[in-house]
């Protein structure tokens, strides 16, 4: 039997990468779209995400307590 692998992404982490479709779970993995990433016999390369140049970030607190 021919495991197929479709392309999601983490809800908590913004991370996508392929599972086996039988593994989905709509409340940690949103689908990513289906046209661009078609279901597949093979799990394709991560996509980690990853705060790029330029991109702001929440201030950090420098309070003491």
């Amino acid at each position: 039997m021919t495991t197929h692998y479709m392309r999601v992404k983490n809800k908590a982490t913004g991370h996508e990468f392929d599972i086996p479709a039988q593994s989905f779970d709509p409340e940690k993995y949103s689908k990513v779209d289906p046209k661009r990433y078609p279901e597949t016999t093979r799990p394709r390369r991560p996509k980690p995400n990853v705060l790029k140049a330029g991109r702001k970030t929440a201030p950090v607190k420098t309070d003491k307590e």
